[in-house]
């Protein structure tokens, strides 16, 4: 897959984009940035291989969102840092709350989870994943590689997009063979008694983690309400915007209002 294809942009949805600034810029070393697009009550900002483009919506929620991976649609994005437990200091002195403190998770990577103001949920990793499954040797190098390279007080870069699907296969072939993302590896968390495997996918320069379970899933609350907070869409990069959603349509994907598909699983996405 040619590199400018694949996650490029997270949209979120914040209450006070001020507060929400001073927290992606402080807490986690985000640089504000002219976007692609510009408007009052917008700001970008970089984040390695992807944008974040807060959008200044006012009193909103997060439309049905719980914090609860059997629940479909998008889960949280993540960031891969040089020391998980240097970084969450940061996050403890600016007073977010953890809705996971540090940890050695399955795989060898270490991790925490937080949220952002308006309860947007974020990851932070350092180190690297060991696949129990592989299935590209290359990405799982580079990746090994950059971890190693990294030092320990390296800033957050924009990592990965996690999303729950109710089934597999079916989310193999809208992201692997329709938009040619490949696959990277899986972890298996065993001791969990929901079933949980996560596949990862090589989205671009970034990660597609794709979460499924033996346990059922619950619907996505996804709607594309513009007062809501958190996620809003993530924008996908392709060759031709629309020849890929005409593709998208056909794997299963629904056309929303301005020009958002949402994927079988309520993911929204923007083909650009």
């Amino acid at each position: 897959m040619p590199e400018h294809r694949g996650i490029r942009q997270v949209e979120i949805g914040v209450a006070d984009l001020a507060r929400s600034l001073d927290f992606y810029r402080d807490v986690l070393d985000l640089t504000p940035v002219d976007g692609p697009s510009r408007g009052q009550g917008v700001a970008w900002l970089a984040a390695g291989p992807a944008l974040l483009k807060l959008v200044e919506t006012g009193d909103g929620d997060l439309g049905g969102w719980v914090n609860d991976d059997l629940q479909r649609g998008i889960r949280h994005i993540g960031f891969k840092v040089g020391d998980v437990d240097l970084r969450a200091e940061r996050v403890r002195d600016a007073g977010a709350p953890f809705t996971l403190p540090p940890l050695d998770a399955v795989g060898g990577v270490r991790i925490a989870f937080f949220q952002d103001p308006d309860g947007a949920h974020l990851e932070i990793t350092s180190g690297y994943l060991r696949y129990h499954r592989v299935a590209s040797p290359g990405p799982a190098e580079r990746e090994r590689l950059a971890a190693l390279a990294r030092p320990r007080t390296a800033p957050p870069v924009f990592d990965h997009v996690a999303v729950t699907s109710a089934d597999l296969g079916a989310a193999l072939a809208f992201y692997r063979d329709t938009l040619g993302y490949e696959v990277i590896g899986q972890i298996t968390q065993d001791q969990d008694p929901r079933g949980f495997l996560i596949t990862y996918l090589l989205a671009g320069e970034a990660v597609l983690e794709v979460f499924t379970f033996t346990a059922p899933t619950t619907a996505s609350p996804w709607t594309p309400d513009p007062c809501r907070h958190g996620f809003r869409h993530v924008a996908v990069a392709v060759e031709d915007p629309q020849e890929e959603a005409a593709r998208l349509v056909a794997a299963g994907a629904r056309v929303e209002a301005d020009g958002l598909l949402v994927d079988p699983d309520g993911v929204p996405l923007r083909p650009f």
